[in-house]
């Protein structure tokens, strides 16, 4: 353990650092114990640090690039700014036609591409983009939404949750779907 006060020269590192450089390829093991025998005693953790430290300073590190994927497009025009083009020279154009012109002159666009570009650019013109099915949902019909869930009777009536609920509990009361048939069929008697 340091003493209080005492300035940390970086001896030990400067040991192990030494020795891997005239040893390389030397297990940390075998590090502490060439050290030990030399009278520098030094953990295998230490040996580790140093054998497996990054180097430091600006000479060390990886410059990081802030954009990844596709190179950058310099000196002409992005695929974006081309699909933009043709939608000005075109404006009726579809998007599978714009793929597939663009396509042919040789810009590779993709279906997503052309199909993100084409909305951002009819929303800035203040126009909503239509699907051509319609959209998800084309073909089914508009969801009945309600606070609960509905159930067909045998009628084609709609009853509720809470009404099956309360059906159910006049049942058991009733003690039984018979003994509710025959009040049903009493009740029809008395209108």
């Amino acid at each position: 353990m340091a003493k209080k006060g005492a300035k940390r020269d970086g001896s030990k590192s400067v040991a192990i650092q030494n020795y891997l450089d005239a040893n390389p390829g030397v297990g940390a093991q075998a590090v502490k114990d060439a050290l030990a025998k030399d009278g520098v005693d030094v953990s295998v953790g230490l040996v580790n640090k140093v054998k497996y430290a990054k180097p430091s300073g600006k000479a060390g590190k990886k410059k990081a690039t802030a954009r990844r994927g596709r190179p950058k497009v310099t000196g002409g025009a992005s695929t974006s700014d081309q699909i933009r083009a043709y939608m000005d020279a075109n404006p009726t154009a579809t998007r599978p036609e714009i793929r597939d012109a663009l396509n042919a002159q040789g810009v590779g666009v993709s279906t997503s591409l052309v199909n993100a570009v084409y909305v951002k650019y009819l929303a800035k013109q203040g126009k909503k983009v239509k699907s051509a099915r319609g959209g998800r949902r084309a073909g089914r019909p508009a969801a009945v939404r309600s606070a609960a869930p509905r159930a067909n009777a045998v009628d084609g009536s709609q009853l509720s949750a809470a009404e099956l609920i309360n059906a159910k509990g006049l049942v058991d009361q009733l003690g039984g779907i018979e003994k509710v048939r025959q009040a049903l069929s009493l009740l029809e008697q008395l209108q």
